[in-house]
C-alpha cells in the first residue's frame, strides 16, 4: 500500500512545462484551493434552494436555506480538516433521516429536514477523504456513509409499500453505488497525488545530486589545480636552490680559493726572505692571519652549498644515502630499491630528513647502530631510519623532528615517530614519488 502524502505545491519543469500533460487551468485551481472551495458550496447551495416550493410558509423557506446552506458550508474547509468536515456532514444528515423522512404517513416529515441536492455535500467530502487522509480513515469514512445510506433506505416511505423491490433496489445501487464511486475515484486520486510526489521527489533529488557532483567536479578540478600549482612552486623552489649551489660553487669558491693560493704563495715568500726587518715579520702574521680566514671562510661556503643541494644529489638518492651512511659517526646499515627515481624536490627532502635523523642518532640516542631502508610504496616513497638507542623521541612543538614533520607535509607527506622507552626507534616518512 502507498503511503499517503500531504498535498503540495506543482512545480513547473524546467522550460516551464509540467512532467505530465494537465489543463491549462489546472494550474489556477491549484493555486487557488478556497475559492475552488466556495464555488463548490455555491454550487450545491443555490439547485437546493430551487427544489423548495415557495408556496410554503417564510419560516420553513428560511429554516430550509439555512440548514441547506450549512450543509454544502462543509465542503469549504474539507481541504484543510477533512475528517471534521464529513463529521459535520454526516450528522446534518443524520437529522435529515431521522425528522426529514417518515416511512408512513401517519407522522409528517419536517419539511425543512427534506433530502435536497445539497446533500451531494457528503459525495465530495467522502471522495476528499479517500484523496487526503490514510486508507483506513477514508474507509471508516465509506463505511460511515454506507450506513447512512441504508438508514435513508430504511426510512424511506417507497420501501415500506406492498412491493418495494424495485425502488428498494435503485435507491440501493444509487446511494451505495454513488458511495462508493466517490470513494474509488478519491482512492484513486491519493494514488495519483503519490506517484506524482514521488516523482518531483525523484526529480529534485537527482537536481541535488547533479549539483553536489558538479560541485565535487569543480572542487576536485581546484584541487588538481592547486595540486599543480604547488608542484610547480616546489620544483622551481629545488631548481633555484640548486643555481644558488651552482653559482656559490662555480664563483664565489672559485674566487675565494684563488685568493688563499694567492696569499699562501705570498706568505711562503715572506717566510723564505730570511733576515727580514720587524715590519716584514708583521706583514707576514697579517698575510698569515688573512690566508687562515680565507680558508676557514671557504670551508663554511662550502658547507654552506652542501646545505642548500649537495652535489652528491644529482646521481640520485641511493647514492646521497649512501654518502650520507658512509660519513655517519655509527655504522648504518642502507637499503634502497626504488624502481623509478622521484623528482629532485622528493629527493632532497628525503636526504635532508635522513641527514638530520642520522644527526639526531649521534647526538641524543647513544645508539650503535642505525638502519636506513627507502623503497616504492605504490606510487609513493616509503623511508625508515632505525636505531638501537635509548627510545623516548617525541615530535615536540619546536623540536626537530617537528620541524622534519612540517617539511614532509609540505608535499602531502606523513611523518610517523615509533620510539617506546627503551628503544628500539623507528622513524617512518611516506613521501610522494612526485611534489
Amino acid at each position: 500500500m502507498m503511503a499517503r502524502t500531504a498535498p503540495r505545491p506543482q512545480t513547473a519543469a524546467p522550460g516551464g512545462a509540467y512532467p505530465w500533460p494537465v489543463p491549462t487551468v489546472y494550474p489556477w485551481l491549484r493555486a487557488h484551493p478556497a475559492t475552488v472551495d466556495a464555488v463548490l458550496a455555491a454550487v450545491l447551495f443555490v439547485p437546493s434552494i430551487g427544489e423548495v416550493p415557495w408556496s410554503w410558509p417564510a419560516a420553513v423557506v428560511i429554516t430550509t436555506a439555512v440548514f441547506n446552506a450549512a450543509l454544502a458550508v462543509t465542503v469549504v474547509p474539507r481541504r484543510r480538516h477533512p475528517e471534521a468536515a464529513f463529521a459535520a456532514a454526516i450528522a446534518l444528515v443524520a437529522a435529515q433521516v431521522a425528522f426529514g423522512m417518515h416511512p408512513s404517513n401517519a407522522t409528517p416529515p419536517v419539511r425543512a429536514l427534506e433530502p435536497a441536492f445539497a446533500d451531494l455535500a457528503i459525495l465530495v467530502l467522502l471522495y476528499t477523504l479517500a484523496a487526503y487522509r490514510p486508507r483506513r480513515v477514508s474507509l471508516a469514512g465509506l463505511a460511515v456513509a454506507l450506513l447512512a445510506a441504508a438508514a435513508a433506505i430504511g426510512r424511506w416511505a417507497p420501501a415500506h409499500a406492498p412491493r418495494p423491490g424495485a425502488p428498494l433496489l435503485g435507491a440501493a445501487v444509487g446511494l451505495g453505488g454513488s458511495a462508493l464511486i466517490a470513494w474509488v475515484l478519491g482512492d484513486h486520486m491519493a494514488y495519483r497525488r503519490a506517484y506524482y510526489a514521488s516523482l518531483e521527489d525523484r526529480a529534485e533529488r537527482a537536481e541535488a545530486e547533479r549539483d553536489v557532483q558538479a560541485r565535487i567536479a569543480a572542487a576536485a578540478e581546484r584541487a588538481r589545480e592547486l595540486q599543480e600549482r604547488r608542484a610547480l612552486a616546489v620544483d622551481e623552489s629545488v631548481a633555484r636552490l640548486r643555481r644558488i649551489e651552482r653559482d656559490l660553487h662555480d664563483g664565489a669558491q672559485v674566487r675565494l680559493a684563488a685568493l688563499a693560493l694567492s696569499l699562501g704563495e705570498i706568505k711562503e715568500n715572506l717566510a723564505a726572505a730570511a733576515g727580514g726587518t720587524d715590519d716584514d715579520g708583521r706583514i707576514a702574521m697579517l698575510v698569515g692571519a688573512a690566508h687562515e680566514n680565507a680558508k676557514e671562510t671557504l670551508a663554511e661556503l662550502r658547507d654552506l652549498a652542501r646545505g642548500i643541494h649537495p652535489p652528491v644529489l644529482d646521481r640520485g638518492l641511493g647514492p646521497a644515502l649512501s654518502t650520507l651512511a658512509e660519513a655517519s659517526a655509527i655504522p648504518v646499515a642502507l637499503s634502497v630499491s626504488i624502481a623509478e627515481r622521484p623528482s629532485p624536490a622528493i629527493e632532497s627532502i628525503a636526504y635532508f630528513c635522513a641527514a638530520e635523523l642520522l644527526a639526531n642518532v649521534t647526538k641524543h640516542s647513544g645508539a650503535s647502530r642505525a638502519t636506513i631502508s627507502a623503497g616504492d610504496h605504490g606510487a609513493r616513497i616509503l623511508m625508515t631510519v632505525t636505531d638501537d638507542g635509548a627510545g623516548g623521541a617525541r615530535l615536540a612543538p619546536g623540536g626537530g623532528l617537528a620541524g622534519l614533520l612540517e617539511r614532509v607535509q609540505t608535499v602531502d607527506g606523513h611523518l610517523e615517530v615509533d620510539s617506546p622507552p627503551g628503544g628500539p626507534t623507528i622513524i617512518t616518512i611516506e613521501l610522494p614519488g612526485h611534489a
